[in-house]
């Protein structure tokens, strides 16, 4: 199915989290000291400016329109809201974490459940929101990713840009 207009805002978004995921995966194992601190550090930007404010869009934008369907609405909304959760939980041990060992396993579970997550968004739940949600409540979370979101996506950092 096509990605209804109203949900490519977020898709966008998708993209670059998906960047970061995939520089976790790929830059991380084999990251000196100064390596793995410049890449927790585009992380933690980039969670600040980009991620955390999409999981804030999502979390006020659909939650409520997704658990309104039912058991199944109940099931994904649940799973929206706990794999969101999971992140912010991972992304504090990357940020307050006792020690370099700590803060790049959490790094490293961030980036699997990051990449995991927009996976299941992007396949699943947003055809499920395609079929399930009308007109009027896809215009109006539209709106709230407009007013939430800044007007283009957030880019991630890569290594040329570092």
């Amino acid at each position: 199915m096509a990605r209804d207009d109203r949900l490519v805002r977020l898709s966008r978004d998708h993209h670059h989290a998906l960047v970061l995921a995939l520089r976790i995966q790929r830059e991380l194992p084999r990251a000196d000291d100064r390596a793995g601190c410049a890449l927790i550090n585009d992380t933690l930007r980039f969670w600040s400016a980009g991620l955390q404010p999409h999981i804030e869009a999502e979390n006020g934008a659909l939650l409520s329109r997704i658990a309104a369907r039912g058991d199944e609405g109940l099931a994904l909304a649940g799973r929206l809201q706990r794999e969101h959760r999971e992140l912010e939980e991972a992304i504090t041990t990357v940020r307050n974490g006792s020690g370099h060992t700590d803060r790049h396993l959490a790094l490293t579970r961030f980036g699997s459940l990051l990449g995991a997550h927009i996976r299941w968004e992007e396949r699943d739940l947003f055809e499920w929101l395609q079929s399930h949600l009308d007109e009027t409540e896809l215009r109006e979370a539209s709106d709230t990713f407009a007013t939430r979101l800044p007007a283009t996506p957030v880019a991630c950092p890569t290594l040329q840009t570092l």
